[in-house]
């Protein structure tokens, strides 16, 4: 028996870390973006499904008033049904590039705001974020101009956390890097297999193709999904450029961040890109094999050599790849808590899939589904 685990436990660590490493040398060898055409002759819906964001709309809009993007946009908001005083903020604004419509009562949740409004947007091309992000001057130009510029049918772009009041700020922060950092290197190596609803864009054609058979099961993976049907058929690829950043809010608690993750878990299920299973899959299994041996060890002096090899092969692969996406994010002050995050990260991966099965959070008010 403890020959098995050993064996087991050994390979599947093995597998995980070989998988980091790869993932490391594509965005280490995956160069930066530098140079970037400010004009476009394609129309631009830029696109943001809200619920209850009153506190946050207005910077948003600001940000985006403010691009040095040349071409023309138009901005379309869908309400989410909210309930608090939303309009009030978006009356400010009496630009007739702003266009805001309401979710009709049939309807509820991102998925069917988004449907509606590419419904709604005039442009070619569709860009889509979050009413509580941050969006740098250059960030509509760069995508636009990558977009075109590579020939992709969908780009998406890097995403960050703003820095929270939580005392476990940072490691949000560098968790989350090591999302998008792995998102990122999926496109490079032609494996795409995760990106953020908070930054991409895409052609509205294939958008409307891709909406008759994207999933629609689950309640968040509107761009994941996206994605995976898209990658298929079509050229998509990432942004390797930090002005064209978007910086999102953070959980402020932990208790947030768990439902925040439970949610993102409880859409695997309906995956059918063979690389995202895979990634998923072998992550959540180095994370058991971690919290596993670690109880074994106790108990038996004689796996503690293994633990140990488990947890510095682990650890190490990690760290070779968080110094270049911490170097790109230019957060490498965030590449010390690697340390408790290389704890924290097993325990939040299998509790998050496990409380998936049966646990579905509140999210904006609503019960995911």
């Amino acid at each position: 028996m403890s020959l098995t685990l050993t064996i087991v436990s050994l390979v599947i660590v093995s597998i995980y870390s070989i998988l980091i490493i790869v993932f490391a040398i594509a965005f280490i060898m995956r160069k930066t973006v530098k140079e970037v055409n400010g004009n476009s002759e394609k129309f631009v819906s830029i696109i943001v499904a809200f619920r209850n964001e009153e506190s946050n709309l207005a910077s948003l809009i600001e940000g985006v008033f403010n691009q040095n993007f040349k071409g023309d946009f138009e901005i379309i908001l869908v309400n989410d049904h909210s309930e608090d005083n939303f309009y009030n903020e978006i009356s400010k604004f009496s630009d007739k590039r702003i266009y805001l419509f309401d979710l009709p009562d049939s309807l509820q949740g991102k998925k069917s705001a988004i449907r509606y409004a590419v419904s709604k947007a005039k442009g070619e091309i569709l860009v889509f974020t979050d009413a509580d992000c941050k969006v740098n001057e250059s960030w509509l130009r760069i995508m636009i101009s990558e977009m075109e510029s590579g020939d992709y049918q969908m780009i998406c772009g890097p995403v960050e956390f703003l820095k929270s009041q939580s005392v476990f700020s940072s490691l949000f922060q560098l968790e989350f890097l090591s999302l998008t950092g792995s998102g990122a290197a999926g496109f490079f190596i032609n494996k795409a297999f995760m990106c953020n609803g908070a930054n991409y864009a895409v052609y509205r054609e294939s958008m409307i193709e891709a909406l008759e058979h994207v999933n629609d099961k689950y309640s968040s993976g509107d761009d994941v999904f996206l994605l995976h049907y898209l990658s298929m058929k079509q050229k998509v690829g990432f942004v390797k450029y930090l002005e064209a950043n978007v910086k999102t809010k953070a959980p402020q608690s932990l208790s947030d961040f768990i439902s925040q993750r439970v949610r993102w878990a409880s859409k695997t299920s309906g995956y059918r890109n063979s690389f995202a299973i895979f990634v998923a899959v072998i992550t959540f299994l180095a994370s058991l094999t971690v919290l596993v041996s670690s109880a074994v060890s106790i108990f038996n002096a004689h796996f503690l050599k293994i633990f140990a090899i488990i947890i510095i092969t682990k650890f190490i692969a990690e760290l070779v790849f968080m110094i270049p996406v911490c170097n790109f994010y230019k957060k490498q002050n965030l590449i010390f808590g690697l340390v408790p995050l290389s704890v924290f990260h097993p325990v939040y991966i299998v509790l998050t899939a496990f409380l998936s099965l049966f646990f579905k959070p509140k999210w904006k008010g609503r019960k995911i589904s």
